[in-house]
């Protein structure tokens, strides 16, 4: 065979064999394509606290029970140093403790978080302010250990206000007259059914409170200190609180407690209000200083008639 002819031939084996080849590349598959997917890291759990919220609609004046207060979780991202918190039984009933028997300054909606600066407690300023019922107000007047019922008053408690002239004030002024001053004392009633906001101007007990945890007896067995009140504090309307002023420069006022249990609907407050109560003089009172009855005398004088009456005095 000539050189030529093996050439060609060699030349048309690795053609063909070239050509193989790379039909054998273009019809195999292609390798499959891995795909890496990142996976996100599980995110932390947010830290939560009990948070203390309003259980039901709260208006200012109406004070806090056990009833007004919940606990809720919230994220700690959300507090604020007014929240009232606590992770422990302990802690709430404590915090439940401090804050029951205060009012709110503003209304508030059912859930809404109770801060110190939308509560205001007893002993702090403006607590009175705030427990006043709407176009009602605040007036003290000076009492002592008798006219004040001591024991038996308390704030929150509603009482009727006395005006009574006392003896040695009418002496003075009845000094010519055989007991004059007897027969110029007299009583009455000038404001009803007020309410007792407090007394020495501490409006302490008017609020509901929680039972606190105390010694048995911390006094060690000695009898407690007797408070002497000087000043109770009403809460009147605005016509009561001009009569109370005037009335403490006329004579004494006392003060007396009236029953839970008495009709408090408006027709009975509307009667006690058109109908001024009646004064009750000496002689409504007792028939010891009573004068007998007057006697007429005839007198003449001449030819002239008269009569004279003469008031006997009193034994």
């Amino acid at each position: 065979m000539k050189t030529r002819s093996l050439i060609l031939l060699a030349s048309a084996i690795t053609l063909a064999a070239g050509a193989a080849l790379v039909g054998r590349a273009l019809m195999r598959p292609p390798p499959p394509v891995t795909i890496v997917k990142e996976v996100a890291a599980p995110a932390k759990p947010q830290q939560q606290r009990q948070v203390l919220v309003a259980a039901r609609p709260l208006t200012p004046g109406e004070f806090l029970d056990g009833g007004s207060l919940a606990w809720r979780a919230l994220p700690e991202d959300s507090l604020r140093v007014e929240h009232y918190t606590a992770s422990v039984d302990a802690d709430r009933r404590k915090i439940e403790q401090e804050v029951v028997g205060a009012t709110p300054r503003r209304n508030l909606a059912e859930g809404d978080a109770l801060t110190r600066e939308t509560l205001v407690r007893n002993g702090e300023h403006g607590f009175i302010a705030t427990v006043l019922k709407a176009n009602m107000r605040a007036v003290s007047i000076p009492i002592n250990a008798v006219s004040s019922n001591t024991g038996l008053v308390n704030a929150g408690d509603r009482v009727d206000v006395i005006l009574y002239l006392e003896r040695k004030e009418m002496e003075m002024q009845s000094q010519d007259l055989p007991n004059g001053a007897y027969t110029l004392l007299a009583a009455q009633t000038i404001v009803q059914d007020a309410r007792v906001l407090g007394l020495n101007g501490n409006p302490s007990g008017i609020g509901p409170t929680l039972p606190a945890e105390t010694d048995e007896n911390p006094s060690g067995g000695r009898s407690p200190i007797r408070t002497l009140y000087e000043s109770i504090t009403l809460e009147v309307t605005p016509a009561d609180a001009e009569r109370l002023a005037m009335a403490r420069e006329i004579g004494a006022l006392q003060v007396a407690l009236r029953g839970g249990r008495q009709a408090d609907t408006a027709a009975a407050q509307a009667a006690h209000a058109d109908v001024a109560p009646a004064v009750t003089r000496l002689g409504n009172a007792t028939d010891i200083f009573k004068l007998p009855t007057p006697q007429a005398v005839k007198t003449f004088r001449g030819e002239q008639q008269g009569q004279q009456t003469f008031a006997p005095m009193a034994r």
